[in-house]
């Protein structure tokens, strides 16, 4: 068993501004001003403004009719969006975001039955949190839409890549604003996915909220699950990738996780026949792994102390390692 980290780090976790390090008031979802002057890489407020504009050139012509809808539907919350992009960015030397940050879908993210409104400060409240977590490397790749390596952690016989992303990268485009992935290294294959969002808890403390859970599609994802179980010491792949999560959130002294309900999950809102596609029981396995019913989201998840020794079995082991992953990277 071993770990492999790709990913450079910094022991400043704060982003600078200018060279220094940003010791100013923390942004918050009330009080931004949407019309705030942006100082990216372009020309002050014109940056991000002309960047939208030009949205309908770079993506396809049926993205680009449904973000003109969507902004003829919600003025003001897209424009509380995509002022918050300009401004973000500029507070954070980022440059402009990725396309499909600013096409996220405000009025559909993350939880069902929440207004619009809470629905873009949970979103705003992530970054926020994020620029915190995250190296200001790490968080201008996400912004600008690469995929990070987090590290590898080997089996008996196949390595496993665990990658941090865009959840409109991982297909959960509506399951949060990050989405983290274990992949097999041989062939890339998907083996889990979890979108997530940074959470602002009492006091000073921070954590997480996932979105939703997505295991393989087709015919070898059942045979490739029990494969890679096997491998990991009896480790499932969706209990490595929480395990992830909850070390990448250690210092944020929470002590827990957040998780959405079958009821809160955002596939409610669509069809009936898209929501029986939706197969896992999320409450079921929040419940097995210690969950307790908790709002706003649903469920409550303890992190607790892994007592897992990195002398023990492969399976005490592949905890071990894919936490440390979480706890080790920003």
């Amino acid at each position: 068993m071993s770990l492999e980290f790709s990913q450079e780090y910094s022991a400043d976790l704060r982003l600078p501004v200018d060279g220094k390090a940003f010791v100013g008031e923390q942004l918050t979802p009330s009080g931004r001003p949407v019309s705030a002057p942006v100082v990216g890489e372009g020309s002050g407020e014109t940056s991000i403004t002309s960047h939208v504009l030009k949205l309908g050139l770079r993506v396809s012509l049926k993205r680009a009719v449904v973000f003109s809808m969507r902004f003829a539907r919600h003025p003001f919350l897209t424009s509380r969006w995509i002022g918050f992009l300009g401004e973000f960015a500029e507070r954070y030397r980022l440059g402009l975001p990725h396309d499909d940050l600013v096409r996220k879908s405000i009025p559909t993210f993350f939880l069902h039955g929440a207004s619009s409104t809470a629905r873009l400060d949970l979103l705003l409240n992530h970054f926020d949190v994020a620029s915190e977590v995250l190296s200001r490397r790490s968080l201008m790749a996400l912004w600008r839409g690469s995929t990070l390596e987090m590290g590898t952690v080997s089996g008996r016989s196949e390595n496993y890549r665990i990658q941090l992303q865009l959840a409109d990268h991982g297909g959960a485009r509506h399951e949060g604003a990050f989405a983290i992935r274990l992949r097999r290294q041989s062939d890339g294959y998907a083996l889990c996915t979890v979108g997530f969002i940074f959470v602002r808890c009492a006091g000073d403390t921070y954590s997480l909220a996932i979105g939703g859970m997505q295991g393989p599609k087709g015919e070898e994802a059942k045979r490739s699950l029990i494969t890679a179980t096997r491998d990991l010491g009896g480790l499932r792949p969706k209990d490595a990738a929480l395990l992830v999560l909850n070390g990448l959130v250690t210092e944020g002294h929470a002590g827990h996780v957040f998780a959405v309900s079958n009821d809160k999950h955002v596939i409610n809102r669509r069809r009936l026949k898209r929501r029986r596609m939706m197969r896992a029981d999320l409450d079921a396995y929040w419940c097995d792994r210690g969950g307790v019913p908790a709002e706003p989201f649903g469920f409550s998840l303890p992190i607790g102390d892994d007592p897992a020794a990195r002398d023990g079995n492969r399976r005490d082991q592949s905890k071990r390692a894919f936490r440390d992953i979480g706890a080790w990277f920003y």
